[in-house]
């Protein structure tokens, strides 16, 4: 079994980590966490080298921090890193790894990331053609 971890270093993303440990250690299942960087403003042109080198850098450290929630997880974990449309590379890696599902959040970091990443959910969830398991997050203040 394979389990698709998504994460973007919010609070959201260590619950779907734990989440997934949970249920792959039930199914010896091999764990894949993936960060991906929006390709919305890589590519403008007022977008600087040293802006695509930080996300490229900040990207590493989400999944590197993500990680360490599974150092005591008894069977493979992965990180991948992907430039492009959130919700279509985590479809698109999905179907790469035929994973057995997709453990997603329903919030992400802030206003207005609450939103797109409850957007990227809810794409995720009506596009993918995998098992979607949505985690709630609990509604903070910012």
């Amino acid at each position: 079994m394979k389990i698709l971890i998504p994460v973007d270093g919010s609070k959201i993303s260590e619950k779907i980590v734990e989440a997934a440990k949970k249920i792959g250690e039930k199914f010896d299942a091999e764990l894949i966490l993936l960060n991906v960087i929006n390709d919305t403003n890589l590519h403008s042109e007022y977008y600087s080298q040293e802006l695509y080198n930080f996300e490229f850098t900040q990207s590493k450290q989400i999944l590197e921090n993500a990680k360490k929630f599974l150092l005591d997880y008894p069977y493979k974990v992965s990180t991948v890193s992907k430039e492009g449309t959130t919700y279509l590379e985590i479809i698109n890696l999905a179907d790469e790894e035929d994973v057995d599902l997709i453990v997603v959040g329903n919030r992400g970091l802030g206003v207005f990331s609450r939103t797109l990443l409850g957007s990227v959910s809810n794409k995720v969830l009506n596009h993918a053609e995998k098992a979607v398991l949505v985690i709630k997050a609990e509604l903070e203040e910012d």
